[in-house]
């Protein structure tokens, strides 16, 4: 038997800073975590699972930097991931998936070993 008291899976997604947007195209709920002003998590909140994602105003990094890209707006460009990851109902992999993508996006330029 579950406890009422326990907090549900939504009160755990807006502890960690998710607020419930409208229902996603695919059928689910959408979620967003404004992680920072160009960083936003996207979730998909399903019956059974979960599918996270992102994306970044990477033009408006490159903007505020004065740099340029060599196609496109500089301040339209958009990072995101090549494949979304699909999760169950559990915070701590949805936090777990977070923290992994937030040491993937960790880039140095004048690394030499790139």
């Amino acid at each position: 038997m579950s406890d009422p008291t326990a907090p549900t899976f939504d009160d755990q997604l807006e502890a960690l800073g998710f607020r419930a947007r409208s229902m996603s195209r695919r059928g689910g709920r959408r979620w967003d975590l404004p992680f920072n002003r160009v960083l936003t998590f996207m979730l998909h909140d399903y019956e059974d699972h979960v599918v996270l994602t992102w994306t970044c105003a990477l033009g408006q990094v490159f903007a505020e930097r004065e740099w340029r890209a060599s196609s496109g707006e500089p301040g339209e460009m958009e990072l995101f991931p090549s494949y979304d990851v699909k999760l169950p109902l559990d915070i701590d992999a949805v936090s777990a998936e977070i923290t992994r993508a937030l040491l993937s996006l960790r880039l140095d330029l004048g690394d030499p070993g790139l």
